[in-house]
């Protein structure tokens, strides 16, 4: 099922769909890709030490008549990405309210890249027996991207404002680095993109297995 694109910023070619939508073991399930995320400027970035941010937020809507549409249910995973520049390998962690679930370390990006925009598990919705059988629903979801993260630059913040007169002392491009994030983060870092999908029916959709 393909998302329609209803609002969204910066990069024209980033893009989600969503890649199966059904039944599992009485739960509404479904599993998304994202597409250009990782952009020359994110990887850059990411590499020089900057914190890349990555949150989804999935909603599930009941589309209704002559009325306002109703919010089912709202899931947010978030993913933190980090280049360690000693080891050189790339750290990731997969986040539910601000708490580490899940983590992986690769040397590669592209393994990153992978985990972070199409993740293997279809995720849980809500339960199936809670909604409608006959109503419509749609998703809404969106995609944020940042970096560097304000923790980045409070960290650089930091750093400049700290030993009084070791400031002054501070290389040029130390001070230069803040002033490119400081600016980069106010502006062409943060990246959204909202969707909308087309509607459906929980009659129609496929069971898969397990259920």
């Amino acid at each position: 099922m393909l998302l329609c694109l209803f609002a969204g910023v910066s990069e024209a070619d980033l893009s989600i769909s969503v890649l199966q939508n059904g039944i599992l073991n009485d739960n509404l399930v479904m599993q998304f890709q994202a597409k250009e995320v990782f952009t020359e400027k994110v990887i850059k970035f990411l590499n020089r030490g900057f914190t890349v941010r990555i949150d989804y937020t999935i909603e599930l809507w009941q589309s209704r008549r002559f009325w306002f549409d109703h919010l089912d249910s709202q899931r947010i995973i978030s993913y933190q990405i980090d280049f360690e520049l000693f080891e050189k390998r790339y750290t990731c962690s997969k986040l539910r309210k601000d708490k580490v679930i899940e983590s992986k370390l690769d040397r590669k990006l592209d393994e990153i890249v992978l985990w972070t925009t199409r993740p293997e598990s279809p995720l849980t919705i809500t339960s199936a027996g809670q909604l409608d059988q006959n109503a419509s629903y749609y998703y809404n979801m969106e995609i944020h991207i940042a970096t560097p993260t304000t923790e980045n630059l409070k960290r650089l913040q930091e750093r400049l404002s700290e030993g009084g007169e070791e400031e002054k002392n501070l290389s040029t491009l130390t001070k230069a680095t803040f002033r490119i994030a400081r600016d980069y983060i106010s502006s062409k870092n943060s990246k959204k993109l909202a969707i909308r999908s087309e509607e459906f029916h929980l009659r129609d959709l496929p069971r898969f297995a397990g259920d």
